[in-house]
């Protein structure tokens, strides 16, 4: 019996390729946003930008802060809870509590005394716009009945082209592929074929009964909003913002699965414990993003309260740079027929590091806002955000070190985001009633659509950088969302003390990988674990107006 081991530098040769990890999903992640910011905001279910005078609605519609007729600064904290549970699967859940900094700002109002323009406000808002605390554990889970589904299925179809397979002995045929499928080639989890002119014909595959799998997210979207905003005549309502973004995300993923002989026993170890396929994932996204907002808020009629909201956000451009850490080890090995020595396998890991640009799409949200004899205030909001108008970037070969490209469109990732990817639409409803003179109570709701196609999947085959240079098979497919949120205030003076608990159900279906005997088939063979995410936020704020 030998042991095999991968040359360190051909694992150092991998990690220096120019390599992209974007896909679908990361597209998602930097697109939608979470219902956050100060505990009015928030007790309010978001719907403030007509309402105005409020520093996160600064973020959806830059002219509310045009209403502000005093200075203003606030800051607020929050204890955010998840809980996430998978059907039908005993053991599977998942509860952790974290505490968060999710907003700080202020407004400077200059009131200018005489003509239409009223008012120019300056101001600048801190909030976290999305959190990407998200927690997936599913225990020992059959594979289908009869179909002993392994993902070396899946490295398979990766080490073919539409020209034959890949020869992932050498180095030509690896950088054709994405190093998830040249590192189950090192670990045998797919073992060559060859024809007497040592040509590849085929890949033998492993078989598999069950698996494990468990997903742990970290980090956020922060977003900083610098503002400008006009009041003419207390009527007609202009802002502009200049959005910067800070990205830090890491995930962790593990994934076991059951491997079986050919004859269908378990692979044991001398103790007896049975030996598996493991695979470890490591991913961590850093980068920045800008964009720029417009707004405007206009009250139609002079004797009413009533008013008209309209805002439109440009594409946010993100640069960004992932680092990727990938572990395998099964317990396959391999047969030399000509010398018949026999190779045994034990680990090995392999890091990958690239740059890359995302295009978020465009954003357009519509508000209405009045007041009810100074003691009610309702607000609903529509935003639509359009996929269509996402991008993937790859960037320039040919840049010059020290220069920021924009790079150039991922054509083969484009066509993945415009069949997978919807628009996402969004729904805000808010009421305060002021029950005495110092005392508010809020109540909200959010509605906001799935972004995701029916079937939608993560495309490992795209003939493009997403193919190459992916290390993670698994995706979570994410459903509506429905937010129900409270909120109570009081103020005395010029100080004021918020507080707003917020309670959102979401369903999402887990994969492992994706896989179906027909290649670039939408259809799953490996069954959908189907999660219920629930996530509840108690948020305070204090802040001071002057």
């Amino acid at each position: 019996m030998k042991k095999l081991y991968i040359s360190a530098a051909l694992v150092s040769a991998l990690a220096a390729l120019p390599a992209t990890a974007q896909d679908i999903y990361k597209i998602e992640q930097l697109s939608s946003t979470d219902l956050n910011g100060d505990a009015r905001y928030i007790g309010m279910g978001g719907a403030m930008s007509a309402l105005g005078a409020n520093l996160s609605a600064m973020s959806t519609n830059p002219a509310s802060s045009a209403l502000y007729r005093k200075s203003d600064f606030s800051a607020t904290a929050s204890l955010l809870n998840q809980s996430n549970r998978a059907d039908n699967l005993s053991n599977s859940s998942v509860n952790n509590t974290k505490a968060s900094l999710d907003q700080m700002g202020f407004v400077y109002s200059l009131y200018l005394d005489g003509g239409n323009l009223r008012f120019v406000n300056m101001g600048f808002n801190y909030k976290k716009s999305k959190n990407f605390s998200t927690n997936g554990l599913l225990h020992m889970v059959p594979m289908p009945t009869g179909n002993n589904l392994s993902q070396s299925l899946l490295m398979r179809q990766l080490a073919q082209t539409g020209n034959g397979w890949l020869d992932l002995g050498n180095s030509g045929g690896r950088a054709s592929t994405s190093p998830y499928a040249n590192l189950g080639y090192e670990v045998f989890m797919i073992d060559p074929v060859r024809d007497q002119n040592k040509r590849v014909t085929d890949y033998k595959h492993s078989q598999a009964d069950a698996y494990h799998q468990s997903r742990q997210n970290e980090g956020g979207i922060q977003a900083y909003d610098f503002n400008l905003a006009f009041n003419f005549n207390d009527r007609f309502y202009f802002g502009a913002n200049l959005g910067v973004y800070s990205v830090n995300y890491e995930s962790w993923g593990n994934y076991e699965e059951q491997n079986l002989r050919e004859d269908g026993s378990y692979f044991t170890s001398a103790s007896g414990e049975r030996k598996t396929f493991i695979m470890k994932h490591y991913e961590q996204i850093m980068g920045s993003g800008v964009d720029a907002k417009f707004g405007a808020i206009v009250r139609p009629f002079a004797e009413s309260n009533f008013r008209l909201g309209l805002s439109v956000t440009t594409p946010t451009l993100y640069s960004l740079e992932t680092n990727n850490r990938l572990h395998m080890s099964s317990p396959y090995g391999h047969t030399d027929t000509k010398t018949n020595t026999y190779y045994e396998y034990t680990e090995n890991q392999i890091s990958v590091s690239n740059d890359y640009r995302i295009v978020a799409p465009w954003k357009v949200n519509f508000s209405l806002g009045t007041t009810i004899g100074r003691r009610v205030a309702l607000g609903v909001e529509y935003e639509i955000v359009d996929h269509t108008t996402a991008q993937a970037r790859v960037v320039d070969d040919n840049y010059e070190a020290f220069e920021w490209s924009t790079g150039r469109q991922d054509d083969a990732l484009q066509n993945e985001i415009d069949t997978h990817l919807r628009d996402i639409h969004t729904l805000r409803l808010g009421m305060e009633v002021l029950a005495t003179p110092n005392f508010s109570v809020r109540a909200g709701y959010n509605f906001v659509s799935s972004p995701f196609a029916k079937n939608a999947y993560l495309n490992m085959l795209v003939n493009g950088q997403s193919r190459r240079y992916s290390t993670a098979p698994d995706y979570i497919n994410y459903g509506n969302t429905h937010r129900a949120t409270f909120g109570v205030g009081y103020h005395t003076g010029g100080f004021y003390l918020d507080a707003a608990f917020l309670y959102q159900l979401q369903s999402a279906d887990m994969y492992a990988f994706h896989y179906n005997r027909a290649p670039h088939a939408t259809a799953n063979e490996l069954p959908a674990q189907h999660l219920n995410l629930r996530r509840s936020t108690f948020t305070l704020t204090a802040g001071f107006r002057f």
